[in-house]
């Protein structure tokens, strides 16, 4: 009878080969265990794997449109608090002219022309505003500040008023101006100047673009995420307050004074309604905005069950084999630990 014997070298080599076999399926099934996804997919998958390809794209690109939503709802929420305190201002410009329409009564015109000034630089104010460095009201020029200071506005009116009249419009000489001549000014040369594109006037003063920002809210819809100053409703503020800060005051006639406090009036009224009908038109888009949003989360929703019972392992089998593997690797190593102690001179 002949007995085969075995090195205590190949023994060790083949329990390091077992180790290294149960580690890497350790790995796997930790990850596995953790995530409650494949380790490969691909492997375990096999033909369906473009499958699940094709519902994680489509799942990120839902996503993206979610996120990009998240950003023009911040701007149509931004638009509307900015055009509500035009709105009020304007409100306030109204009454003060009201208040004063019919009266010579140089405190109340002075409170009603500081009532305008204010309101005008909060105008500026809010049509200035930027949000995440875009400027909400400049259109798709949304790098650029749409407004110049109220300043320059003024100082064209003077050059304006001065070319009318041949004086300036602290001259004395504006008492002598007639009703006439005060309609035929601010119909003929003012308000042209406030016309949109006008140069000189609103070209010089806007640089704000006539197109408003588009947005693509879902697959298959686009909306108005923003409005422009150079609309209807903007330029009549604009008009309104320059005419309130540059005429109530003056040394005019009561008729003459009758003449300007009507025609502001009547501009401040276009002002409260051309603003709120930018408003409602942003708020259709908000609405179109929050209805695209709830489609949008239901697609991916279901696109997402989907993958996830494509990819999903279970959780608990996963642990158990985890826990089978470091007990196999736990055992090779102390089995590794007692052939390495084998040795001849132990023995003898």
């Amino acid at each position: 009878m002949k007995t085969s014997t075995v090195s205590s070298l190949s023994i060790q080599n083949a329990m390091r080969l077992t180790i290294m076999q149960a580690q890497n399926e350790l790995l796997k099934s930790q990850q596995e265990a953790t995530t409650g996804k494949y380790y490969d997919v691909g492997a375990e998958l096999g033909s369906r794997t473009s499958m699940s390809l094709d519902l994680s794209r489509e799942s990120m690109r839902l996503q993206s449109l979610l996120e990009t939503n998240a950003i023009a709802k911040q701007r149509l929420e931004s638009a509307q608090e900015a055009m509500n305190q035009m709105a009020t201002s304007a409100q306030s410009m109204m009454n003060g002219l009201v208040v004063v329409s019919g009266t010579t009564d140089a405190n109340n015109l002075e409170v009603a022309r500081k009532t305008a000034s204010d309101a005008f630089d909060n105008f500026i104010s809010m049509a200035n505003m930027s949000v995440s460095g875009e400027y909400l009201f400049s259109g798709i020029n949304t790098d650029v500040k749409p407004l110049v200071d109220s300043s320059v506005f003024m100082a064209d009116f003077e050059t304006a008023f001065f070319g009318e009249f041949g004086f300036n419009s602290d001259d004395p000489l504006t008492a002598t101006i007639t009703p006439t001549q005060m309609e035929d000014f601010i119909t003929n040369t003012v308000e042209p100047m406030f016309a949109a594109g006008a140069v000189p006037g609103w070209g010089n003063w806007s640089t704000a673009s006539d197109d408003v920002m588009m947005s693509r809210v879902s697959t298959t819809e686009t909306i108005a995420t923003s409005t422009s100053v150079n609309s209807e409703g903007m330029r009549d503020f604009a008009l309104a307050s320059v005419l309130s800060m540059g005429l109530l005051t003056l040394n005019l006639d009561a008729e003459v004074l009758n003449v300007v406090t009507e025609k502001a009036v009547d501009y401040t009224g276009q002002t409260i309604s051309g603003v709120d009908a930018q408003r409602t038109q942003l708020g259709l888009s908000q609405e179109r905005l929050e209805k695209a949003n709830a489609s949008l989360e239901i697609q991916q929703d279901i696109i997402e069950t989907n993958f996830t019972s494509m990819v999903e392992v279970d959780v608990y089998e996963a642990s158990t084999r985890v826990n089978n593997l470091l007990s196999l690797v736990e055992a090779s190593y102390t089995l590794t630990s007692k052939i390495q102690q084998l040795s001849l001179v132990n023995y003898l």
